[in-house]
């Protein structure tokens, strides 16, 4: 009786601690000896080779040492008391209970998503691996990609309820200590804070959490990911989301793409180019219309007048309105868009869009060309790769069409104005936001966007060319500090 009183009493404790609402299995081994786990979340073929048997040819009453020497599992911990037990239970983790104490083994089996390839970062070019929501094998990744010693992992526990598991990645050559135990800090200070998803981690730990432009990348790319650990940034990794937190990020790393570097040195630097002209457009596109049309229209060129007042001849509204109207519009088939089935909503958003747009014109609420002008400065900020900086860009627009609809172009620089004092005063993690630009720093004068070819391989001119370069401080993206 006393093996039953013993499986009995251990499974009525566990039990009380989940409101004895969940399926546990409480199995007697001997008469001081009993395991308890969830049936669901254990590899039931390791639980029978690697615990059961094991522990069926132990003695009667066996010691904690005895338990940890004859079990050929990895993964144990000691357990001081009962309630310690049950958060590593859900996890998929066995019970292994004595009368005097208990020890824990991993035999997990719990669902996750297989490998696949990036889904919001797309790229033709480079490796197609993305993270999942496992832990565990984001940091394998990351190890795999990077086999280095200087390589170093630190887990952190947050949150009341969920307990979830944070890993801060950094290569200890390259890292900066004083970013690094600011880092430690602010996760420490999250412990009791239950966090979700990796969004929502960022949005914490972030220098200015009222600023609508991140201060720190999300990115679900492993080679991205890896760059930035050779480059001495912080990769921090949450339980559960498919997103790695990047940091210390400037402004200009939110408009650059692992796919530039993946096209060659003259491609590249085109495109990261072309990306800086489609920030132009999408801030600065609707609000000079709304400008020109209000205040200055002896800067339009004549022919081009008499389009724009034959376009507006119909439309009741100020340019103001006009324009407000056709964004908000633009905005609601985008998020129409996104929340819809993809094949359901790519349907809406072309349809829609054609549809919307054509019945606006024709009853006279827009015109055609400030169709056209919305439709660039859409383009221009889903040019921008990451989608945290290119909501933060739309929003920025509304204040700036209100302020040209007021003051003309007087309101364009004000508010152009205010953005820069802004983001000049931002930091990433203790580092100037808008470095290199504000403070400047003549060793990184030439930004991120620019791309040089490798030396190897390279002729003389193109040697010259790398020395010219150099001269005038110019940083390679590929190569780091440019050699003679």
């Amino acid at each position: 009786m006393a093996d039953f009183d013993f499986a009995a009493s251990l499974q009525e404790q566990i039990s009380a601690l989940f409101h004895h609402r969940v399926h546990l299995v409480v199995r007697s081994i001997s008469p001081s000896v009993a395991i308890c786990y969830m049936p669901q979340h254990v590899d039931t073929k390791q639980l029978h080779t690697s615990i059961l048997s094991p522990l069926q040819q132990l003695g009667q009453t066996p010691t904690i040492e005895d338990l940890r020497s004859s079990l050929p599992i990895g993964e144990i911990k000691d357990i001081s008391s009962i309630p310690d037990c049950a958060p590593l239970i859900v996890k998929g983790w066995v019970y292994i209970a004595t009368p005097q104490a208990g020890i824990m083994a991993n035999v997990a089996n719990l669902p996750k998503r297989s490998l696949t390839s990036p889904e919001n970062e797309t790229t033709i070019l480079g490796p197609m691996l993305a993270f999942t929501e496992s832990i565990g094998t984001n940091t394998t990744l990351l190890r795999n990609s990077i086999p280095d010693t200087d390589l170093c992992s630190e887990e952190f526990k947050i949150g009341n309820k969920r307990n979830t598991q944070v890993n801060l990645m950094f290569m200890a050559d390259r890292v900066s200590q004083a970013r690094l135990e600011l880092v430690r800090h602010r996760i420490k200070r999250l412990r009791l804070n239950d966090v979700t998803g990796s969004s929502e981690l960022l949005h914490m730990i972030q220098d200015n959490d009222l600023s609508v432009f991140p201060q720190l990348m999300l990115t679900e790319r492993i080679d991205l990911a890896s760059h930035s650990l050779l480059e001495g940034k912080i990769i921090i990794l949450l339980d559960g989301s498919p997103l790695v937190i990047v940091g210390p990020s400037e402004f200009i790393d939110f408009f650059l793409s692992m796919e530039d570097r993946y096209l060659g040195w003259g491609i590249g630097t085109f495109i990261r180019a072309l990306r800086m002209v489609a920030l132009i457009l999408s801030v600065f596109l609707t609000p000079a219309y709304v400008a020109a049309l209000t205040f200055h229209y002896e800067m339009i060129p004549s022919s081009l007048l008499v389009s724009l007042i034959e376009s507006r001849s119909r439309v009741p509204f100020p340019p103001l309105f006009e324009t407000l109207i056709l964004e908000v519009t633009m905005e609601l088939l985008r998020e129409a868009g996104a929340r819809l089935p993809t094949k359901v909503g790519q349907t809406m958003g072309i349809v829609g869009g054609i549809v919307i747009g054509q019945a606006a014109v024709q009853a006279g609420f827009t015109s055609n060309i400030l169709i056209m002008l919305v439709a660039l400065a859409a383009l221009g900020s889903f040019a921008t790769p990451d989608y945290l900086m290119s909501s933060g860009l739309r929003l920025v627009r509304y204040p700036m069409v209100l302020f040209a609809g007021i003051w003309g172009s007087i309101g364009i620089v004000f508010v152009t104005a205010l953005v820069m004092i802004h983001l000049i005063r931002q930091t990433s993690l203790g580092r100037p936001y808008f470095s290199p630009v504000h403070p400047i720093k003549h060793s990184d004068l030439a930004y991120d966007e620019v791309l040089l070819p490798e030396p190897d391989g390279l002729t003389s001119t193109g040697h010259k060319l790398r020395k010219y370069i150099r001269s005038i401080s110019i940083r390679s993206l590929w190569t780091g500090k440019i050699d003679d």
